[in-house]
């Protein structure tokens, strides 16, 4: 999804300052100050754009994204990169823009017919240059009337129910025909995605976000208005492909004197559903990039433009910053805590370990935040770590969390949610890592493998009593197995290098048909093993045999960093070879 945590820093300051450069032989048009403004207010679309940074030149990155100039120094957009919203200001020939998200561009401007063309360079490296068409009614270059919602309008003691839609660009599965939205006057909504909790209106448009994580969802453009319809623009802010046209009827319902009888903040386990559905978004994702990789056909076709490398990063920051405001709920002092409280703050700080792990072991050095993050200025702020200090992070957080976590529920339901058994392999997971196999083997032998039975089939169908700990897939199929009793019994090959009192389902030993021994040897039985798909790259790395295996050159051991983080924060740098 995009995308949480780190929104992407404005690609729209600028320096409107006049020169000659043509536009596929186009002539084009030198003016002054004050007609560059009057002839630039207006609505533009994309339909030409080439980022450059560090060498490396991505087309089509803007295509289709929209801006507004206003008249009154103020601009809207429905691109990330832009900050959606922000200022301008002229100083001779120079007008600088600020978006809200902080960034400043300098940019060069000139028209060639109904063509306005950005040429510059932005302070975090990037250079870039845009072509936009004014968007109009028809060719005689007339813009298209904008209508501006009001609180009155859209919010009250009513709802919005789908009466048709249009999707124009990308797909969306949230909008369905006879559903039901509604915004409330305290800024309160429930959208069209769970996570679209809160609205705002800035100029004339309706912009949704989480309001936990202040992450950005859709912006609503009013179209038409007709007694109790109306008919909106709606584009993603997830979903940059997202470009739909909604009509929507008023559903007006009784008011009810409800009392709520438990304040959100205080019921903590309100917040275990979000952690764990953004967590299994993580892992999905993260199975999808190392299957990628760790394939030689396709080993090479993962970039920093590629969508699962941004959704996979987004998916653990949004995990990780829900866990973070959780926690402070706890440090605050907002929760009285007892032991199912106790167990459940310690839940939540071991699949942080988790998702740190992960992130540092696919990307090596990244942003490490441990405190909630509640505007796109903390955001884009935040440097990165090395990647032994993210490490050493997980560790320390499994460690403390290790002691009160629940018991391992040999129940299926209870195989869903962290336990002791999956911290006791996390932290022997990283004890791998980073090159202590004693103490790694000492977590494992504190892990009663007798108390589960062994898969003895080639796929696991069902959440067998082989599984320590799965992920409830949001997407596609019912779980993930994350640890299994054979991923305990393969960290224990991993450290021994001998099979000798494992359990593992193998036709062939060491000794007959040619079998390998040593990291070769693991690596091969790792791959045996389709429910055991978590943890194969990072046993690859850690065996020194990915590169053999895969064929993927040494840089890509590790993931670029998504393009649009790189753009929205100054302080991460992306990792060499991308």
């Amino acid at each position: 999804m995009k995308r949480f945590l780190l929104l992407a820093l404005p690609m729209m300051l600028m320096s409107f300052v006049f020169c000659g450069c043509g536009d596929d032989d186009e002539k084009t048009e030198v003016i002054s100050d004050g007609e560059l403004i009057s002839k630039a207010i207006g609505t533009w679309m994309c339909v030409k754009s080439t980022d450059t940074q560090q060498g490396h030149s991505y087309d089509g990155l803007m295509v289709g994204k929209e801006v507004t100039i206003n008249a009154g120094g103020t601009y809207t957009s429905t691109a990330q990169s832009f900050g959606y919203t922000g200022t301008y200001s002229v100083n001779g020939n120079t007008v600088t823009v600020k978006s809200n998200s902080g960034g400043t561009f300098v940019i060069t401007v000139t028209f060639s017919g109904k063509r306005m063309i950005w040429e510059g360079a932005a302070n975090n490296g990037v250079t870039f240059k845009y072509y936009f068409d004014r968007e109009s009614d028809d060719d005689s270059g007339v813009v298209q009337p904008v209508l501006t919602f009001t609180d009155d309008l859209i919010a009250g003691d009513f709802s919005w129910k789908v009466k048709d839609f249009t999707i124009e660009k990308g797909r969306n599965s949230y909008i369905q025909k006879d559903k039901e939205i509604s915004f409330k006057k305290d800024g309160s909504c429930e959208g069209f995605h769970t996570m679209e909790d809160a609205w705002l209106i800035k100029n004339g448009r309706i912009e949704t976000y989480h309001k936990q994580t202040s992450e950005p969802m859709y912006v609503y453009t009013l179209l038409s208005q007709k007694d109790s319809t109306i008919s909106v623009r709606m584009e993603g802010t997830l979903d940059d492909e997202l470009k739909a046209t909604v009509v929507l009827t008023k559903v007006v319902y009784q008011s009810m004197d409800a009392t709520i009888t438990e304040d959100y903040q205080s019921n903590i386990f309100a917040l275990r559903a979000p952690i764990y559905a953004s967590c299994a978004s993580f892992v999905e994702g993260q199975l999808q990039l190392e299957a990628t990789r760790s394939t030689p056909n396709t080993v090479h076709q993962i970039s920093a433009q590629s969508p699962v490398v941004s959704n996979t990063w987004q998916a653990a920051y949004s995990t990780i910053n829900r866990i973070n405001y959780t926690l402070e709920m706890a440090e605050r002092g907002d929760l009285q805590l007892n032991q199912q409280v106790t167990q459940f703050l310690a839940e939540v700080r071991a699949i942080r370990a988790f998702i740190y792990y992960n992130l540092g072991m696919l990307w090596g050095n990244v942003p490490v935040i441990t405190q909630a993050i509640m505007s796109s200025e903390q955001a884009s702020n935040i440097p990165q770590r090395s990647q032994s200090e993210v490490f050493q992070l997980a560790y320390s957080d499994i460690c403390n969390a290790l002691g009160n976590l629940p018991e391992s529920n040999y129940q299926n339901e209870g195989k869903l949610y962290f336990n002791k058994d999956a911290g006791k392999m996390l932290k022997a997971e990283i004890e791998l890592t980073l090159g202590s196999k004693s103490a790694a083997q000492n977590t494992l032998n504190q892990i009663d493998k007798d108390s589960y039975i062994y898969q003895t089939r080639s796929v696991l169908q069902t959440m067998e009593r082989p599984v320590i700990w799965a992920m409830a897939q949001a997407s596609s199929g019912p779980y993930i197995p994350v640890y299994t009793i054979t991923h305990h019994q393969l960290y224990l090959y991993e450290i021994t290098g001998s099979k000798d009192g494992l359990v593992l389902e193998t036709n062939v030993s060491l000794g007959d048909g040619g079998a390998t021994s040593g990291p070769e040897g693991v690596a091969a039985e790792w791959k045996k093993y389709t429910y055991a798909d978590f943890g194969y790259w990072a046993a690859l790395k850690r065996l020194g045999q990915a590169q053999s295996v895969t064929g993927c050159f040494d840089y890509e051991l590790l993931m670029p960093i998504p393009y649009v983080d790189i753009m929205s924060n100054p302080n991460i740098t992306q990792n060499p070879g991308y």
